[in-house]
């Protein structure tokens, strides 16, 4: 059985823009509240909600955090568009195995484990990198 893990905002997680760390601390929320479900009362709703919430995120989020990037002229911002392609990728392979599926707990748990290990990594390798370019971190 699939043990999800639980996520935790650390300091080092700081992008040092606060809209964007408050639109990562939500995520990483989301993602606990998706690995409770699939503990506790796993139902293919939850599933279909994550697919829908991911997708309005990652057109909303990423479009704020590449503004930032390209604001504050950090070298990670190309890295980090490429970075969004493929997780916009992703989200399109799940929503595909979603509508074959209707939803089964392991996509659940698949989606739990991909998703929030690119997450993590993402803010951590990627968008950790725009902090020392926002002047009010210097």
């Amino acid at each position: 059985m699939y043990i999800p893990k639980v996520l935790v905002w650390k300091d080092e997680m700081t992008t040092g823009v606060v809209e964007i760390d408050a639109q990562h601390k939500y995520l990483i929320d989301f993602f606990n509240d998706l690995g409770h479900s699939i503990q506790k009362r796993y139902d293919s709703e939850d599933v279909s909600k994550v697919l829908k919430v991911m997708k309005f995120y990652a057109e909303w989020h990423f479009g704020k955090e590449e503004e930032c990037m390209a604001h504050y002229h950090c070298p990670a911002a190309q890295k980090n568009s490429k970075a969004h392609v493929v997780f916009v990728e992703k989200l399109h392979e799940f929503q595909k195995e979603f509508e074959r599926s209707g939803g089964s707990i392991e996509l659940a748990a698949n989606i739990h484990e991909e998703l929030t290990n690119w997450i993590v990594n993402h803010i951590m390798v990627v968008d950790t990198q725009l902090y020392p370019y926002v002047p009010a971190n210097k």
